[in-house]
């Protein structure tokens, strides 16, 4: 983990020793515009994406709570049924775990850049729908995977968890929330 932070502590020490030449009366007039403009460069970045994911929260706050339900409810669940399988390593828990939030966050986001260059139609708001139920179906199929093994095969009932493998497969979100019974 520190091996992530370090880039971070080096450039808030940059933007923080920029600001102080900034202030400082020693600097040149030059010097301290060429200080603004590298601290311009080095934050207008970070503030532009911080700005996108507000924009997207304020628009997605129920999709978000979602989703971070969902991934550590698959979490909780996780570990109870290696737990009871006998088979539960943390190191093992912590990749898994690590591996998905790694994969659904980056995979959303290119899909959310589709969608966004779709627009703001019919055909954008249906791929919304879809991406937004994939998704979710990652951490919540493997949850109710688990659940459902955990149960003795009782709960979710048999027909959810057809529909739920129908959907990895086909990506299908009508035959999904079809609520006529199957033969």
């Amino acid at each position: 983990m520190w091996c992530y932070t370090l880039p971070l502590k080096i450039m808030l020490k940059k933007i923080f020793f920029t600001i102080i030449l900034v202030a400082d009366e020693k600097p040149t007039y030059y010097e301290k515009l060429i200080y603004i403009f590298k601290l311009l460069m080095t934050f207008s970045p970070i503030v532009i994406l911080l700005e996108a994911f507000n924009l997207w929260y304020v628009n997605n706050k129920q999709f978000f709570s979602f989703v971070l339900g969902a991934l550590l409810i698959n979490m909780f669940v996780g570990a109870w049924y290696h737990r009871k399988m006998k088979t539960f390593s943390w190191e093992l828990f912590l990749k898994r775990n690590a591996l998905m939030w790694a994969v659904l966050i980056p995979v959303y986001t290119l899909l959310e850049m589709l969608r966004l260059t779709a627009g703001d139609n019919m055909i954008g708001e249906g791929f919304k729908v879809v991406i937004q139920i994939t998704t979710l179906l990652y951490p919540i199929s493997k949850a109710l995977k688990n659940f459902y093994i955990l149960s003795n095969k009782q709960f979710p009932p048999q027909f959810i968890m057809n529909k739920i493998y129908n959907f990895e497969k086909t990506g299908d979100i009508k035959e999904f929330f079809n609520k006529e019974k199957e033969e």
